[in-house]
């Protein structure tokens, strides 16, 4: 354990009055109701076909895209670290102690796990000396200086969240840049050796900063409760892409992320460590089909761990709807953005993935979303001005998630026995056309019951719209950035909407993009939506134009 007995004494007095026994015969319960296929135990696959799904470039590609990968974070690392003793000789730090004050890079997530790939993000953490705060110096002047780095692409900051960072495209590369404030003058050599001291530490004082060394936390305690660690990275690997070509990876939208497939993952490899890559995989798809989700997912299931969870995320566990649980302490619930409708999604594709495994073509085969739903909704995210796009953006994407928890738990406007509801992971670039920039996600519909009519949405995008132009006028003050607006609207005519799309909203699959119907480019903007029916601006939603619609 990572923390003292005195605390887990502490935790236990204020937990909730679940025993040990209770919360063993919990997850007796999840993993007895699970039927387990002995045949996968015996089953034979070839395990060249199922790599081959994740090895779309060659080794060499692969290997020149991490080299650069490292080159970019070494380069960052000594910026950051300039910037760092830069700050040092501005509070007057003695000359001898600067070297001793330098702000640190290192990564986390998918990069440090091992199974980073040339189309994933570059997730770096900035651990900084107690004198370097996030505010001042990290928000503004480190960004200043990123920012007029040549070959900066594209650069942002989201500090409005619970997990404040800096986002940026970076010589092709997407990198996020999380931060953590030290309550000591000096950041320790061997920083792995000393997070947990330095976690604790920080108990009292910076959630933001704990969440934030936890990031690099999590992904050192994964790895090392591995028992084959390369088998691991490969079966995660192949799940990463099945989740992506399914449509359902992306932590913003509601669906999972990375730390999420992650912990999935590390469960199976440490349930039937002894198995080979293809089980591996297939037990995935029939471990999560049948798993009992009020009870979480944890790496290690020991008590403490447990009551820990129960005590320190109590508000974030999203009414038990998924928990998937980290290891490091603070426990965190990482998919505390999963509404109704993503789950229904998320678990509708494990069940999917389990009736079709011994054929790894159809497991694996790209989620068309354009030819699975009858009705669609566009959400379009749009400014007329290039400027402080990317930070409406952030965001909007933040607040949508709460759009379909609205949808998804009002039982008078949405019954999963009618209607089965999806939205994309993603959002499509500059669809609209009388906008500078635009980016439009896509909310699918499908009638499950012939009588199921109509599916009323007034309210609850009403009630989005209200809360949005709350939190809009709280954190955008100057005049221009109201010429940015969300516009919910009707698409009517999907095939000329789809001769519109990138592939990237299909898959790179060419039996997917060749279906896309290319049409003649159109005059009148966005003509394949009808009427918005709601234009959320800084006055408020235009009732007049608010419709039903299906």
């Amino acid at each position: 354990m990572d923390f003292s007995n005195e605390l887990i004494n502490f935790i236990k007095e204020l937990a909730p009055r679940m025993s040990s026994q209770d919360i063993n015969n919990e997850l007796k319960k999840a993993h007895g109701r699970i039927d387990y296929d002995q045949n996968l135990m015996h089953h034979q696959c070839n395990k060249g076909q199922l790599l081959s799904f994740i090895e779309t470039d060659s080794l060499q590609a692969i290997e020149e895209n991490q080299q650069k990968s490292k080159d970019i974070q070494a380069y960052l690392g000594q910026i950051v670290k300039r910037w760092s003793q830069q700050c040092a000789k501005e509070k007057r730090i003695n000359e001898d102690h600067l070297k001793y004050c330098s702000a640190v890079l290192l990564p986390y997530g998918s990069v440090l796990l091992g199974v980073a790939d040339s189309k994933s993000d570059i997730d770096l953490i900035c651990i900084a000396p107690e004198f370097i705060d996030r505010r001042e110096q990290f928000f503004n002047g480190l960004f200043y200086l990123l920012s007029n780095e040549q070959g900066m692409e594209q650069i942002n900051k989201i500090e409005s969240t619970s997990n404040p960072i800096i986002k940026m495209i970076y010589k092709g590369f997407h990198i996020d840049i999380n931060f953590a404030q030290l309550n000591s003058d000096r950041v320790p050599e061997n920083i792995d050796d000393n997070l947990d001291e330095l976690r604790r530490n920080l108990l009292q004082s910076e959630d933001k900063s704990m969440y934030a060394l936890n990031g690099r936390k999590n992904g050192i305690l994964i790895s090392k409760s591995m028992p084959d660690h390369s088998q691991f990275v490969q079966a995660l690997r192949i799940i990463k892409q099945w989740a992506k070509k399914r449509k359902v990876s992306s932590n913003i939208i509601g669906y999972l992320g990375g730390i999420s497939w992650a912990i999935l993952m590390a469960k199976i490899c440490q349930l039937f460590p002894r198995v080979d890559l293809c089980q591996t995989v297939s037990l995935f798809f029939q471990i999560y089909s049948q798993w009992n989700w009020k009870v979480p997912v944890v790496i290690d299931e020991s008590e403490q761990e447990i009551i820990c969870y129960y005590l320190q995320d109590e508000d974030k566990r999203n009414d038990k709807i998924m928990q998937i649980i980290t290891p490091a302490y603070p426990f965190f619930n990482t998919t505390f953005k999963v509404h109704k409708i993503t789950f229904q999604t998320i678990f509708q594709e494990f069940q999917i993935g389990a009736q079709k495994l011994g054929d790894w073509n159809e497991v694996l085969r790209p989620f068309d979303f354009f030819d699975c739903f009858q009705y669609f909704v566009a959400l379009s995210i749009v400014s007329k001005t290039s400027e402080n796009f990317h930070k409406w953006t952030g965001f909007c994407e933040a607040q949508l998630p709460k759009l379909l928890k609205l949808v998804g738990n009002n039982e008078e406007v949405y019954d999963t026995k009618s209607f089965e509801l999806r939205i994309t992971p993603e959002g499509e670039e500059n669809l609209e056309r009388d906008h500078a920039k635009s980016l439009t996600y896509f909310l699918g519909i499908k009638k499950l019951k012939q009588e199921a009519w109509p599916l009323f949405l007034r309210l609850p995008i009403t009630q989005f719209a209200i809360e949005l132009n709350q939190r809009k006028l709280q954190s955008f003050k100057n005049e221009d950035e109201f010429n940015m607006k969300i516009y919910v609207a009707n698409v009517t005519d999907i095939d000329q909407l789809r001769g519109k799309l990138s592939p990237k909203m299909f898959d790179d699959s060419d039996s997917i993009v060749k279906k896309i119907k290319t049409n003649v480019e159109d005059k009148n903007g966005s003509a394949y939506l009808v009427k918005r029916i709601s234009s959320i601006q800084s006055t408020g939603i235009n009732q007049d134009i608010l419709n039903d619609m299906f």
